[in-house]
């Protein structure tokens, strides 16, 4: 035990003013420095540290390692010493409450939570890069100072403590997740409730058991109660190392779904899929908080992301879909008035690139091209878009070229009157195409908060609009001739042939040949190798293997660019089978751009795959508000909420995507299957007789044949199906052979469709046609085998 020191008493140069608390490290005491004439908190050690050499000797070295952290937010310590036999620490002192009193007093807003755990995070980072590990990071380790500033208590002193002697208790000692941990390795000090798995497992820990614990405060801070609880201290160790906490979307507050992906990013429960150190922490939560800070600026909140939310207003009509008053957008294709009529490359192109640095500024919604574009060659007006798209904007324009010469005229309209809010007019060379670029970007930024949103037209607000745009155009070209040729590739990549494919391939190509370091064009021509791979045009390790080396490029010019970590996303989901490296990819692509209709559908649809399915369903309601005209994104809507068991839902989201394209592949082989879910066997037979593929048609009957009993008739289809469709089908036979309750043989297809790189498997944890195999023992394996946790 510490010798208690009385008020006025001296211990070296501090006089004792009162005593502040007590804990398994000693007590402590608010002292005055006599000499510098400074408050300063006093720690006395127990007799337990101060009465061993070895640890004493210890102490003081991580003491000392400890005093030299140099860092805002990490407590300052003065001085290490002893007098009459007495061993004390003494640092500065905080005037401020804990976070345990902050959390006890009341809800804390989540700019607030951000702002803290950035601070905390920073502290560790300075500490871990020292070499120092924390151990104990709990609210009771930190302190906000009066002026909001944030100290993390105990730096170094936490692995001394895991020598404590089993004699020592907690001053909490009510408190079961407050007391100390008693393991094979001896007494771990420090609060069960806020440890890694590691170490509430006895296993060597690194800096990574620090962020998980971090991770902890957060959800803390965020819901006012701890994730992992029990009755008992084994309870809650148990919790830590097999339970997964409450969702926040299940919480009563509501948060952006980047503050789940952050905090369950830290909670993951193996370290090598946690935060790899705290600057990776700190990178996303400045994001996310200077996302929140802007849409404050222009009057937008966060979209909610909780389930109930996603299932009731996901199929709203875009007349009725939940939508922000100005901030919302719809760039038209240009109107090509060249006497050539090739030039509509280069219209379109334009068009392109406005709505795409247009989606990655925040706090405008942007309608994705596959919707704005639809209207192409089409007599509606802007009324009648603005309705479609649900926007309060249009930009439009007109492009005419004649050389090296293009005037191009931009008009951007309110859609509730036709008031034409800006327009412009620009005679340039081709040589000057990317400062037009830029300036229609900043005039229309501009306007839309100024006219719309209310915001002065200052030159801090134009700092902002220029810092903003810059940031968006990152690996754009430096060569205006590359940029032509890349939307050339472009706009025949989006012609969907194998001949208009190649010739895209050909003009990236060209293009990356003027220009190596264009990083945009090298993640085209990633993402057009890939489309060759899709449709079957060219061997698949062949095809992936140019993709990734393409998108690789593109990211080593540009470690910023979406478009790049989308694409490897892509790659990482859809080839190498890495689900978790391509969750780390789209999430950074949504970090970059968050208004990318083919980001977030892309992040829909891998945690689909990963069985998050309100995730997946909000992420899609999020897709469909900017693209409600995408027949792809109706068809992947479909799949989710038919895992999700949503029947009636799958079954309007695949009629619309077959509204949309009456000729799209698969969506009506799907759609029969959840008509037969349904229990109308009937309707499931002529729906998939509508699919215009014959795999699919004989892939959809094989099952339902089975399931009307109608054996013979589904024994014919299936053996169609192997006999001529078997190469790079091996998935699609798997689930015919589950669904007619072949079990041995769905297991040896499955087999075959992992060692072919079938992407198909990465539906297999939520496929419902595996149902039956559920309970079989080979399932576990074969889902640990693709990367998923079981």
């Amino acid at each position: 035990m510490s010798e208690t020191l009385l008020p006025e008493s001296i211990i070296s140069h501090y006089r004792i003013v009162s005593k502040l608390g007590a804990g398994a490290m000693g007590e402590v005491y608010l002292a005055e420095d006599t000499r510098l004439g400074r408050s300063v908190a006093l720690k006395v050690l127990p007799q337990s540290i101060a009465g061993d050499t070895d640890r004493l000797l210890r102490f003081e070295r991580e003491a000392e390692a400890a005093s030299a952290l140099n860092h805002p937010n990490i407590l300052t310590v003065h001085e290490f010493g002893e007098e009459r036999g007495i061993h004390f620490l003494a640092s500065e002192f905080v005037k401020g409450k804990t976070l345990r009193e902050l959390i006890d007093e009341s809800s804390v807003p989540l700019t607030d939570a951000i702002a803290i755990t950035i601070q905390i995070a920073s502290a560790l980072q300075t500490a871990h890069d020292a070499g120092i590990v924390h151990r104990d990071i709990k609210p009771e380790n930190v302190m906000l100072r009066d002026d909001g500033y944030v100290k993390v208590l105990d730096f170094g002193l936490a692995k001394i403590s895991e020598q404590a002697s089993t004699g020592s208790k907690s001053s909490r000692s009510e408190d079961p997740n407050r007391r100390q941990l008693q393991t094979q390795a001896g007494m771990v000090v420090g609060t069960a409730a806020y440890m890694s798995p590691e170490q509430a497992s006895g296993k060597a820990i690194d800096s990574r058991a620090d962020i998980f614990s971090l991770g902890v405060v957060l959800y803390e801070l965020l819901t006012r109660r701890r994730p992992f609880t029990g009755a008992t201290i084994n309870h809650t160790i148990v919790a830590i190392l097999e339970k997964e906490p409450q969702r926040l979307s299940q919480s009563s507050r509501v948060f952006p779904a980047e503050v789940e992906r952050i905090v369950n990013l830290a909670l993951a429960k193996k370290a090598a899929e946690r935060y790899q150190s705290a600057r990776d922490l700190i990178g996303d939560l400045k994001a996310l908080g200077k996302r929140l800070e802007f849409e404050a600026e222009v009057g937008r909140a966060a979209p909610p992301d909780k389930s109930a939310d996603a299932q009731t207003q996901i199929f709203k009509t875009p007349a009725t879909a939940q939508t922000e008053a100005g901030n919302t957008i719809a760039v038209l294709p240009f109107l090509n008035m060249s006497r050539n009529e090739d030039g509509d490359y280069f219209s379109d192109g334009l068009a392109e690139e406005l709505l795409n640095v247009l989606s990655k500024i925040r706090g405008l919604r942007v309608a994705a091209r596959t919707s704005a574009f639809s209207f192409k060659g089409k007599q509606a007006t802007v009324s009648e878009i603005g309705q479609a798209l649900n926007v309060a904007t249009v930009l439009e324009g007109s492009i005419r070229m004649d050389g090296n010469r293009v005037r191009i005229s931009v008009q951007l309209v309110k859609v509730e009157d036709g008031y034409h809010l800006w327009s412009e007019t620009y005679d340039r060379t081709m040589d000057d195409i990317f400062a037009v670029q830029d300036d229609i970007t900043r005039s229309v930024v501009k306007e839309l908060r100024a006219r719309l949103l209310h915001e002065e037209p200052g030159s801090n607000a134009s700092k902002m609009v220029r810092s903003e745009v810059a940031e968006a155009v990152r690996g754009r070209a430096a060569n205006p001739e590359a940029q032509r040729l890349m939307l050339l590739g472009r706009y025949f990549l989006d012609r969907t042939t194998r001949e208009d494919t190649a010739k895209a391939i050909g003009y990236f190509r060209e293009a990356l040949d003027l220009d190596p370091g264009y990083a945009l064009c090298w993640a085209e021509l990633g993402r057009a190798y890939s489309i060759e791979v899709g449709r079957g045009w060219v061997p698949v390790a062949q095809g992936f293997d140019c993709s990734r080396d393409a998108t690789r490029r593109a990211l080593s010019l540009e470690p910023d660019l979406a478009e790049g970590h989308a694409q490897l996303g892509r790659i990482q989901l859809v080839h190498d089978l890495d689900l978790r490296g391509a969750e780390v990819s789209y999430r950074r692509a949504l970090d970059l751009a968050p208004g990318s209709s083919a980001v977030l559908d892309g992040a829909s649809v891998l945690a689909y795959k990963l069985g998050r399915i309100e995730e997946a369903l909000a992420l899609s309601r999020r897709v469909l508000v900017q693209d409600p005209l995408s027949a792809a994104f109706w068809h992947n809507l479909g799949l989710a909420c038919h895992a999700a068991g949503l029947l009636a839902e799958s079954e309007k989201a695949f009629r619309r995507a077959l509204e949309l394209a009456p000729r799209r592949l698969v969506s009506s082989a799907l759609l029969s299957l959840v008509l037969m879910d349904q229990g109308r066997a009937e309707e499931a037979l002529a729906q998939a007789a509508l699919d215009p593929d014959n795999f699919w048609r004989l892939w959809a009957l094989a099952i339902l044949y089975d399931a009307l009993g109608r054996t013979a008739d589904s024994d014919e289809a299936l053996r169609k199906l192997t006999e001529e469709h078997a190469e790079g089908n091996a998935y699609q036979i798997a689930e015919v052979q589950a669904m007619r309750g072949e079990i041995d043989r769905a297991f040896d297809w499955l087999e075959r469709a992992l060692e072919g790189r079938d992407s198909g498997v990465t539906h297999a944890k939520v496929n419902p046609r595996f149902r039956l195999l559920h309970s079989d023992p080979r399932w576990a394996p074969f889902l640990k085998k693709l990367g998923f946790e079981v």
